[in-house]
């Protein structure tokens, strides 16, 4: 059994075409991700409550080296390294590289179904 010339260039065009199909691939995974792609995807990948809030504030505050702290949390998802971060995970990773981001906090006392000051008495 001996295969025509025919059909030899059929297969080797099919091997060329995969092996052209997968260096693409490659290389547009290599690509380098905007720093808007980042930001979309950090957010996508945090969930909680305060997710929202804690990547505003670091980026208000710190800027370009929030972008760079999400980038490599980024980088890390892409690689499979890392799961869903939920947004207490994100706000210790943000501390731990020394970038405090204050959080808003609100202290509310409801009794008997009403909002009360701490200083308000029942006098």
């Amino acid at each position: 059994m001996s295969i025509d010339d025919t059909e030899r260039r059929r297969i080797m065009m099919k091997i060329m075409m995969e092996i052209m199909s997968k260096a693409q691939q490659s290389a547009s995974a290599k690509r380098e991700l905007t720093n808007e792609e980042v930001i979309q995807l950090i957010r996508q990948i945090t969930k909680g409550e305060r997710a929202g809030e804690i990547i505003d504030n670091a980026l208000q505050l710190y800027g370009d080296t929030a972008v760079q702290v999400f980038r490599q949390l980024v980088e890390l998802y892409l690689s499979g390294r890392l799961g869903e971060l939920q947004d207490s995970e994100l706000y210790q990773i943000l501390e731990r590289v020394g970038l405090h981001v204050p959080l808003r906090t609100r202290i509310r006392i409801v009794r008997h179904g009403r909002e009360e000051n701490i200083g308000a008495s029942d006098k």
